[in-house]
């Protein structure tokens, strides 16, 4: 029998957060959805606060920091713009939703999400300036895509990625026309236009 990594406790506890919320996080269901004992949960995490912090931090690597990273190895400031919309699109977005709606009764998770939400958005905002956007006007643009983001996720679980991908795909088009008009072609035309 394969041994059980802490990443796939991670993986597990976001498939199920992202299906049944925070409530339904005990040690009892991920153990039940992995098919192994509570000892071999106390073992690799000791409790459930050190998991949640655990699981907290893989998420902030997985999901944010380690886009953030990949986006800024893109040496092409549009092509990057258009990554961070496929990113964006990727997210696991019920386990995002789920992750938020548990922040707003948790100080702990709460500080984690503002931090997440916080890089994401001083990264597409540095990638806007980076494509020629003066500074302030990135930040106008930088906060309304988080702002879309975190609505969809809120809104619509689980969010359509074509709806995702159309959505994003405007605030692309803004950014674009303001960097320089001939990157819009760059960016598909959203269907049914």
């Amino acid at each position: 029998m394969e041994r059980l990594t802490a990443e796939r406790y991670f993986e597990e506890a976001l498939e199920l957060l992202g299906e049944q919320g925070s409530q339904a996080l005990t040690i009892a269901a991920l153990c039940e959805r992995l098919d192994v004992t509570k000892g071999s949960f106390y073992h690799h995490f000791g409790g459930m606060p050190t998991f949640v912090d655990e699981l907290l931090a893989y998420w902030e690597r997985e999901h944010s920091e380690r886009l953030i990273e990949l986006s800024q190895a893109q040496p092409d400031s549009s092509l990057r713009i258009t990554s961070l919309t496929e990113f964006a699109v990727n997210l696991p977005h019920a386990s995002e939703s789920a992750i938020r709606a548990w922040g707003r009764s948790s100080p702990d998770v709460a500080a984690v999400v503002e931090r997440v939400d916080g890089h994401r958005e001083e990264h597409v905002i540095e990638s806007l300036v980076a494509l020629g956007l003066l500074r302030e006007r990135a930040c106008v643009l930088g906060r309304l895509a988080l702002d879309l983001l975190i609505g969809i996720q809120t809104r619509e679980v689980p969010p359509s990625p074509d709806r995702t991908r159309t959505l994003l795909q405007e605030i692309e088009r803004l950014v674009f026309i303001e960097a320089d008009p001939e990157l819009v072609a760059r960016v598909r035309e959203p269907a049914g236009r």
